[in-house]
């Protein structure tokens, strides 16, 4: 019995230790500016979320967004972070570093910010508005928990000098009926005006 019962103990700790996990840090200390290249993302005083993200399919990071949304296609928020500057030096919306632990499955990793006024609401995610997706890399099965991957949102893309900050450079798009239906109301405007002279 003692046999029995240590065998079923072995096995245990070898699932257990033989578990895949990610094993992230991430962060974007450099912070973010509006698509005007130069304003902080809250400097206006707007909350903003940043979130970490997860996919199966590589293509899903091309996408563009549509309202009422931080997702889209089969993308899994693993961990979002809200973030309200608190001091003048917080304009740029800095992510400080953040952990996430979580069960492994292949696929890719990244984040997006988005533009203040959004928060953790996904039903403030409008038309119009401004986001920013860090770069795209490859789920790591990590299972030591001292260290951590290290994932770094900035890439230096609003090419400020002696800074990384990087610009808010795509934008929500309407899903394609609502698009349908603008250009068929636009029109439908353009008739009745054609008419009316």
């Amino acid at each position: 019995m003692k046999k029995i019962i240590a065998s079923i103990a072995l096995t245990a700790a070898l699932a257990v230790s033989a578990s895949a996990n990610i094993n992230l840090t991430w962060f974007g200390l450099d912070g973010f500016v509006k698509s005007d290249g130069v304003t902080g993302i809250t400097e206006s005083g707007g909350t903003t979320v940043a979130i970490l993200i997860w996919t199966p399919v590589a293509a899903d990071y091309d996408l563009l967004l549509q309202p009422g949304s931080h997702t889209i296609g089969s993308e899994v928020i693993l961990g979002p972070v809200v973030l309200i500057p608190d001091t003048p030096d917080k304009e740029f919306g800095e992510v400080v570093a953040q952990q996430y632990v979580g069960a492994f499955s292949p696929g890719f990793i990244y984040a997006r910010i988005f533009d203040s006024g959004t928060t953790g609401n996904p039903n403030s995610v409008t038309p119009g508005l401004w986001y920013y997706q860090g770069p795209r890399v490859a789920a790591v099965n990590n299972n030591t928990p001292d260290a951590p991957d290290l994932y770094n949102m900035n890439t230096g893309s609003a090419g400020i000098p002696e800074f990384n900050t990087d610009i808010l450079n795509r934008q929500v798009v309407p899903e394609p009926s609502t698009l349908a239906f603008l250009g068929l109301g636009g029109l439908a405007l353009a008739l009745r005006r054609r008419m009316v002279a």
